[in-house]
């Protein structure tokens, strides 16, 4: 009898390494390892903080990424993930006060490293981590399904590594401790003040953000870790889901702050979307022809209504119209996105000049 062409495409090599799962007892004792607060883990932990500190104040994007790479923070989260789904209190104990131990380190590390530097610029590597939203959290849970799946296949073991690049676990925590550092002396690369970012409280915002986007982290990590430990069948389903549940709804206060920033980058895009097809047709700041370049586009809520900041340059001779045309525009934009909006401009009037040269060969 021939064997179907699917049978030949997916025939294992003889040298292929095999995909068993691992052997609970193994799995168990290799999370009792995950658990334990041992110096080897609290020193690649602080290179881990000094690392993403210096990154983050630098703007080295490369720096911080090494510092993800080098940090042992997954392992205790996986080890309370799998405790969670083994209904071993013991090991949740150990894990949780291991990840406490070290968050509350990373966090000192960034507080101290900043007050030793003398910083009080922030970056756009610190402004990225300051407004996670359901995206953040998506990435959260995708990441932990591939970090517990791996711990649970020999084979592809060595996967975490690009797991801990995916999911932002210490630099979250450095800029936490660096927003403390800063307070109300923060200010932005460009020299703004942090409330043209929507930042109101200066560094405490930045702390703030920090925070929750490691507590984003964390909460998408345990909970698809536990369940993926369950679905392979290495815990106790009802004692294990249970303990699920519970933890799911802790997770799910993170809910309403996150989908309110995923909604402030929805209007966002679609503010940059109608401004782009307002120049083109009907130009909403001056008339056709107008140059109009946006420097910053800034989205948030005050006072329960949703907030625009929109600094610009635009050619001081074509501006008669503007605050027409902006009414226009803000009604149009209220009526796409279905909610009441406020549009502040901030418009730099500028002479434009054109210049021309040609230059022939000879």
């Amino acid at each position: 009898m021939r064997r179907p062409i699917y049978a030949l495409w997916f025939r294992p090599r003889p040298d292929a390494e095999p995909s068993e799962k691992t052997d609970g007892k193994e799995l168990a004792a290799r999370m009792e390892r995950f658990s334990a607060a041992t110096f080897p883990f609290f020193l690649m932990l602080s290179l881990s903080a000094v690392l993403a500190t210096l990154g983050l104040v630098a703007n080295s994007t490369a720096t911080v990424i090494g510092a993800m790479i080098i940090a042992p923070l997954m392992a205790p989260i996986l080890s309370l993930a799998f405790g969670i789904a083994t209904y071993d209190w013991a090991l949740i104990r150990r894990s949780a006060v291991t990840v406490l131990a070290g968050t509350v380190c990373v966090v000192t590390i960034g507080y101290l490293g900043v007050i030793a530097i003398g910083a009080r610029i922030v970056g756009p590597e610190i402004l990225a981590r300051t407004s996670p939203s359901m995206i953040d959290l998506a990435v959260a849970l995708a990441a932990g399904c591939a970090g517990a799946y791996a711990q649970t296949r020999p084979s592809i073991a060595d996967s975490i590594a690009g797991v801990a690049i995916a999911v932002a676990l210490v630099p979250p925590l450095a800029v936490a401790g660096i927003g403390l550092a800063l307070g109300s002396k923060a200010s932005s690369e460009i020299g703004l003040r942090l409330d043209e970012f929507g930042l109101q409280d200066a560094g405490i915002d930045v702390a703030a953000g920090g925070a929750l986007l490691f507590l984003t982290n964390l909460a998408g990590i345990i909970i698809v870790a536990a369940l993926v430990f369950l679905l392979q069948n290495y815990g106790q389903w009802k004692k294990g889901l249970a303990l699920l549940i519970v933890a799911s709804l802790g997770g799910y206060v993170l809910v309403p702050p996150l989908n309110t920033a995923l909604h402030e980058i929805y209007v966002k895009n679609r503010l940059l979307r109608l401004v782009n097809k307002n120049l083109e047709r009907e130009p909403t700041f001056g008339s056709k022809g107008t140059e109009v370049r946006i420097q910053t586009v800034n989205v948030g809520y005050r006072n329960d209504h949703l907030f625009i900041r929109v600094d610009l340059l635009a050619d001081r001779q074509k501006l008669a119209q503007a605050q027409e045309n902006l009414e226009r525009f803000s009604a149009q934009l209220a009526k796409d996105i279905g909610e009441d909006v406020l549009i502040e401009v901030d418009i730099g009037a500028i002479d434009v000049m054109r210049l021309r040269a040609l230059g022939r060969g000879s």
